[in-house]
Order: C-alpha cells, then sequence, then structure tokens
C-alpha cells in the first residue's frame, strides 16, 4: 500500500487517523482511511496513474470496473456512465469535479465534458452510487474527482517531466510538464504554479475519392494546461486559497474512418478540426470555528467549444435516400457549431471537526446558475447546383424555401439557463462500539428555461421555441449502516435516491419528420420531458489481512430507475427529440483484490459486472422505442483489469519495477432495441476489447526513467460505430477502432 497522501486534507474538517501505511480519501468531505469509508470507489493517486498510463480523463473508463466512457454520436463526444446509468442528453448523471467545483455539462451530443488531463494531480477518487447529501451538484449515478496539489506553507518542492512515444502507423507524441511550489512566507504564504502541453500523434489518412494520399496523420490532437494557487493563512484559525486553471485543447480532425476503406482511412471532403477553451478561477476559505470547520468555495466556469464536421453526403443521404452512392456536395458542406459554458457556484458547508466523536455530521448550501449557448450553421451553398443536376429542381422547389444567405441549408441557436439552490446534510453516529450508522437528505429547488431560434429550409422555415420552463423540488433521502468486526475489516449495507431534472425540447419539423413521427404513434414532437430518478441499493465488506499482505473490497448493488431521459432518434429526417422511456433495473457487482505473495512483487485483480436493462415495453408494438428485456445502450455487461509489479534493487542504489496490465471489457449495445424505428443491424452490435501494458523504470534520489509500450498486442477492436449521417442506405460507416501500439520513454525528476 501507498504512504499516506494528502491533497484536500488541509480543506477537509478533522484530522486522519489511521494505520501508519493507510491510503487515505476525502469521499465524505474529511480525511479518512480508504477501507473504512461505506462506499463503492477507486482512489488512484499521481504515481498510480502515471504508471497506468491515464493521460486522460477517458482513460479511467479502462481501469475503474463499471465505469465506461464511449464515444456518443457523430461529433466525438464522450460521456461517463458509471454501473450502466447512462442517458445520452439532458442533464448528466455523473458529477465531475475539480477539486471542490463541479464542471459537468448538459449532454448536447455535441460537446462533451471538458477533456482533462493527468495534470500536477495528487489523486483522482471514483465514487460509485448518488452523491448528493454531501455534495453541492447532485449526481445520479456516481461522481468523479480530480483533486489537484494543494500550496504549502513550508518547504518547497517541485517537479518536471517529459514524455516521447512512437504510436504505430502515426507519427511522434510527447508531453511536458512541470509544476514549482512552496512558501513565499513560510507559516502564513504559500504558491504553487505548474504547467502542462501534450501532443498525441495522429493515425488517421485522408485520401481522395480517387485513392490519392492527401494528408497522413490528420487526427492529431494537443492540449495545453496552466495552473496557478496561492494559499494565505490569516492567523490561526483563517485560510484563504484562490486558484486559476485554464486548459486549450486542439484537434486536428475527428479520428474517424470509413468502413469500407479499411483501418485509418478517410475521404472526408473537409477537415473536421475543433477547439475546446476551459477557464476556472476560484477561491476557497476555511475557517475554524473550534468545535467545527466552515468552508466556502466560490467559482466561475467560463468554456468555450468550437468545431467543424463534414457534411458533405448529408443531402445526397437525406434528401436522395443513397440514390447515388458516395455522392458528395461540390465543394463540401460543413456544420459548424459553437457550444458556449458559463457557470458561476457557491458552496457554503460546515462540519464537525472532531474526527472521533461519537456523532459526526456535515451541513451545507449550494447555489449555482448556468448558462449554455449552442448555435449551429449547416454551411453548403453547393446543394443548389447538386439539387439541380440530381433532381432538376431548385432548392426552393424542393423545399419550399430558399438557402439562407451565406448558403446555409440550416441555422439554430439554443440557449439553456439552469439555477439551482439546494441544502444538504449528512450525519454518522457510532451508537455502540464497531458499528456506525449514517443519515442524509437533500432538498433543492432546479428551475429551468430554454429558448431555441431554428431557420433555413432543413430546419422547415423559420421557428422560435420558448421561452419554456420548467422546474422540480425534489427530496432525496440517503441512509447507511456500517460494522467493524475488527482489523481493517468493514461491512456495510446503503440506500440512497439520486435525481435528474427534466427539460424542454427544440422544434422538430412536422412536415419533413410527419412520417417518422406517425410510426411512434405522435403527431408531433412534445415540448418538453420531466423529470427521471432511482433508488440505488448498495451492500459491500471491505477486508484486510495484514500479515498475509492481502485486501479485498466487494460490493453488490441494485439500482431502480423510472421515467428514464432518453432520445428518439427521427431516421429519416435527420431531427430528434427526448421524452422520458420507461424504467429500468441495473444489478451488478465490483470486486478488488490485491495481495503481496512475495516481497516486492504485487498482484492486483478488479472485476466488475453489470446488468442493466429496461424493464417493459415502450411505444406501439410494431415500432417500439424500447421492449422489456431490452439492454441500456453502451454499458458493458463486464470488465476487468489484472496487473502484476514487481520492484528490485540494482547496485549504486538504483530502484526499479516492472508493471504489466491487462484490461477487458465485453461486449455491449449501441441502440436500445432492435424493434426501434431507429434500429440499424450494422451499427446496434458493440464488439468487447482488450489491451495489454507493460511499463518499466528505474530511479534514484528523486529522478526516473521508464519504457513503455501500450496496447503492447495490437489490439484492433471497434470502439465505434456510426450512421448518423448515413442512414441505413449502404454508406459507409464513421468508425474508430483502438489506438495502435505506443511505444515510448519518460523521464520525470523531483525536488
Amino acid at each position: 500500500m501507498a504512504a499516506p497522501a494528502y491533497g484536500q486534507e488541509d480543506d477537509e474538517a478533522g484530522e486522519p487517523s489511521a494505520g501508519e501505511h493507510a491510503v487515505f480519501v476525502t469521499a465524505r468531505r474529511v480525511a479518512e482511511a480508504q477501507e473504512r469509508v461505506p462506499i463503492s470507489l477507486d482512489r488512484l493517486d499521481a504515481a498510480d496513474l502515471e504508471r497506468r498510463g491515464i493521460a486522460r480523463l477517458a482513460d479511467l473508463a479502462g481501469v475503474v470496473p463499471n465505469l465506461t466512457m464511449p464515444t456518443i454520436g457523430a461529433f466525438g463526444a464522450q460521456q461517463p456512465i458509471m454501473r450502466g446509468v447512462f442517458s445520452p442528453i439532458g442533464a448528466s448523471t455523473i458529477g465531475l469535479y475539480i477539486d471542490d467545483v463541479p464542471i459537468q455539462i448538459r449532454s448536447l451530443e455535441v460537446a462533451g465534458n471538458p477533456d482533462l488531463r493527468r495534470f500536477d494531480l495528487d489523486r483522482v477518487e471514483v465514487l460509485r452510487g448518488p452523491q448528493g447529501t454531501l455534495f453541492g451538484a447532485d449526481s445520479m449515478g456516481g461522481t468523479i474527482r480530480t483533486l489537484t496539489r494543494q500550496p504549502q506553507l513550508e518547504g518547497l518542492d517541485g517537479q518536471a517531466s517529459g514524455e516521447f512515444a512512437l504510436v504505430g502507423r502515426g507519427g511522434f507524441s510527447r508531453e511536458m510538464q512541470s509544476a514549482l511550489g512552496g512558501a513565499i512566507l513560510p507559516g502564513q504564504i504559500g504558491m504553487r504554479v505548474s504547467a502542462y502541453y501534450r501532443r498525441d500523434a495522429g493515425v488517421i489518412d485522408r485520401f481522395d475519392l480517387s485513392g490519392g494520399l492527401l494528408t497522413k496523420n490528420i487526427d492529431h490532437d494537443a492540449a495545453l494546461g496552466l495552473r496557478f494557487a496561492l494559499k494565505a493563512a490569516l492567523g490561526e484559525r483563517l485560510a484563504l486559497t484562490p486558484s486559476l486553471f485554464f486548459q486549450r485543447a486542439k484537434r486536428g480532425d475527428l479520428p474517424f474512418y470509413e468502413s469500407s476503406l479499411g483501418l485509418f482511412r478517410q475521404t472526408a471532403s473537409l477537415r473536421q478540426p475543433g477547439h475546446d477553451r476551459f477557464l476556472l478561477p476560484g477561491l476557497t476559505a476555511r475557517l475554524d470555528l473550534g468545535g467545527a470547520v466552515l468552508t466556502g468555495v466560490t467559482a466561475w466556469l467560463d468554456r468555450r467549444n468550437r468545431q467543424i464536421v463534414d457534411y458533405s453526403g448529408y443531402f445526397g443521404e437525406i434528401i436522395l435516400g443513397g440514390m447515388v452512392p458516395g455522392i458528395r456536395t461540390p465543394g463540401g458542406s460543413y456544420s459548424r457549431t459553437t457550444v458556449d459554458q458559463t457557470v458561476f457556484t457557491q458552496e457554503l458547508r460546515i462540519a464537525s471537526a472532531d474526527p472521533r466523536a461519537s456523532v459526526r455530521w456535515l451541513v451545507g448550501g449550494f447555489y449555482s446558475r448556468s448558462r449554455i449557448a449552442m448555435e449551429q450553421h449547416v454551411v453548403e451553398p453547393g446543394i443548389a447546383d447538386l439539387a439541380q443536376s440530381q433532381l432538376g429542381l431548385s432548392i426552393e422547389e424542393i423545399f419550399g424555401l430558399p438557402l439562407l444567405p451565406g448558403g446555409l441549408s440550416y441555422h439554430s441557436r439554443q440557449q439553456i439557463r439552469e439555477r439551482t439552490l439546494a441544502v444538504f446534510g449528512q450525519a454518522n453516529w457510532t451508537f455502540a462500539p464497531r458499528w456506525e450508522v449514517t443519515g442524509g437528505l437533500r432538498l433543492s429547488y432546479n428551475p429551468l428555461r430554454f429558448r431555441l431560434m431554428s431557420e433555413g429550409p432543413f430546419a422547415g422555415g423559420s421557428n422560435a421555441v420558448g421561452p419554456r420552463g420548467q422546474s422540480d423540488t425534489p427530496l432525496i433521502p440517503y441512509a447507511g449502516l456500517s460494522w467493524r468486526p475488527g482489523g481493517d475489516s468493514l461491512v456495510y449495507l446503503s440506500a440512497g435516491k439520486g435525481f435528474r431534472g427534466g427539460g424542454t425540447n427544440g422544434a422538430v419539423p412536422a412536415n419533413s419528420c410527419a412520417a417518422d413521427l406517425s410510426a411512434l404513434g405522435r403527431a408531433a414532437a412534445p415540448d418538453s420531458y420531466g423529470s427521471d430518478s432511482l433508488w440505488s441499493y448498495e451492500v459491500g465488506v471491505k477486508a484486510g489481512l495484514p500479515a498475509r499482505r492481502l485486501h479485498l473490497s466487494l460490493a453488490a448493488f441494485r439500482i431502480d430507475w423510472r421515467r428514464i431521459q432518453q432520445s428518439v432518434t427521427l431516421p429519416n429526417c435527420g431531427f430528434s427529440y427526448v421524452d422520458n422511456l420507461g424504467a429500468a433495473r441495473n444489478q451488478g457487482v465490483e470486486l478488488a483484490l490485491r495481495s503481496e505473495p512475495l516481497r516486492r512483487l504485487v498482484l492486483d485483480f478488479s472485476f466488475g459486472f453489470v446488468d442493466a436493462r429496461f424493464r417493459r415495453d415502450v411505444g406501439l408494438p410494431a415500432s417500439a422505442i424500447v421492449a422489456a428485456g431490452d439492454r441500456i445502450p453502451y454499458v458493458p455487461r463486464w470488465s476487468g483489469t489484472l496487473a502484476a509489479e514487481y520492484g528490485f534493487t540494482l547496485p549504486g542504489r538504483l530502484d526499479g519495477f516492472v508493471r504489466t496490465e491487462w484490461r477487458q471489457a465485453g461486449r455491449y449495445r449501441r441502440a436500445p432495441s432492435t424493434r426501434s424505428v431507429a434500429y440499424d443491424p450494422r451499427v446496434y452490435s458493440g464488439e468487447g476489447s482488450e489491451l495489454l501494458f507493460l511499463r518499466m523504470g528505474l530511479g534514484r534520489d528523486g529522478w526516473q526513467l521508464s519504457a513503455f509500450a501500450d496496447n503492447l498486442l495490437n489490439s484492433r477492436a471497434l470502439l465505434y460505430r456510426n450512421a448518423e449521417l448515413v442512414p441505413v442506405t449502404g454508406s459507409p460507416l464513421r468508425e474508430m477502432a483502438q489506438r495502435p501500439r505506443t511505444v515510448g520513454l519518460s523521464a520525470s525528476f523531483a525536488l
């Protein structure tokens, strides 16, 4: 087990108290040993992240059981799924935090959550199950916390590292990061500043329609990050920590290839770049009240996402119905989308200060005000010539409307404004030796307002929707009971409710979508959709046998989810809407086992299983949206890892290690039902995946040199297959495979 590590402990109530080699977490807002926390969770510190090759948020899915992060939709957005709680639209089912600040975004199928990188982190904590009674922003499926290294008031520390790697079939990747922190005025003011840059090589090559190579490795991406934090102790009781985090990510092109061309080849008419800028200033204040600690967290999130997606085949597929295979708009057509997200958050909480007290409590308030503005322009002036040459008709004769100025066939702008006002609290009572009962409650008010403007021939004319509004006032309880039979063992059970607010739909043209809507038994799409909620039940065991160097964690869960928010795709007109589609039951287990059978040899095994299925039919019998027994999409039934690490010492006081890790995940479904009107047999089934990693290193006196091979067996499992822009006409699909074998070197140095 790793030595004690602290990232946020001095900002939490109480002082840790456990064995010398305990691993601490702050999952319950207080520093405590991981084996004493009655929650199914995973903790990865900075060394774990580096040795397991976790460079970005999406990589966590490979090492955390029952966590997946698939690519959803033609825009390449990724969405976290925990324990099968998945919905492709609406408010996020998973809470995502940087320190104490929630940063998740509503699922828009265009821009997903920020692509956070392994950058000056102390650790990552993944908490399964609803977390609304301890954290400001509600999360019905679980929470992912990225905890940064904090300024210290004594001493000086610094790190610098670099990485250089060769990607099979691609180019070279490289990474540089550095951090420096320490006391400016010992005991009073400390500072930490860090910087990060990474460029990942691309592997996709772009060809013209005649087979000629145009550009190699077009899907490269790069990220630049900067972080600054200052800590000031104002007397013995008050500490202020202002901070600033900036990240800018760019992609050269989408990492998709075309199914008809084979691996890593595409013939898009245009480049498909993307740009994501993320700025997060914040202030944390901590006041010691003697018997309690008051903490305030204020933050402002400002994010801008821009991207281009090739639409050159859209007219031929939607309007011509694929009658002319491979036809494209002369000069190319593209969708230009922008998503601006701004969020103000304020959390205030007070917690008991004595971690050894028989009653420990926390009470908090949370306020957030968010605005999301999404705008889309579909630019395709060449479709006028294409329509005339193929149909002998003008755009106005086909749609009854001309193109908008600038050759736009579609233009829309939607705005979502949300507020959350919540009070929450939780108390733990040790009512008998080794027995603890936990109770929590959350009450919130969540109003939402929505506006949409759309225009152009593909929109069926000029439309204005809104302002439409909706609000909810949910009451969310949590209860738990735990027993420590002795040593490092823990047995617990818990039940908690998760909640997600509803929303409103945009305009769906009744004329052009009439056939699709009729197949679903509707004359028009609904104006709004309601909230959904779930109950999560968990029982778990954590056991440690220090004499045998063995630790086990096992949790079993059941989730009953009702009125699920799901996107309904209208396959022939290209639009969609959101509705509440029935109920589901998710059942499964998580197992983690660590042993040290020989001195300096550590074996790790983790396994997750989840059976997530809809419980009843939704829709007409002839064209169900979902049917009873259908599996929730994008959820593999099982996933797991097996790792072995051996440490050794060489002459000259060199410490070394060799680590190998195997990861595997099962098959899944990309759509809920074979009976749906949107069912496409080409994309329905998602295959399983497996990866093998190898890393070895040598170090001494703060420096370390490592060599690594990711995807050592060069697995080519298909991770993504999409027909959103190519309906069932036999046209090539957009696909993405696992990244080829990557070998490289890394070096690090610490003061």
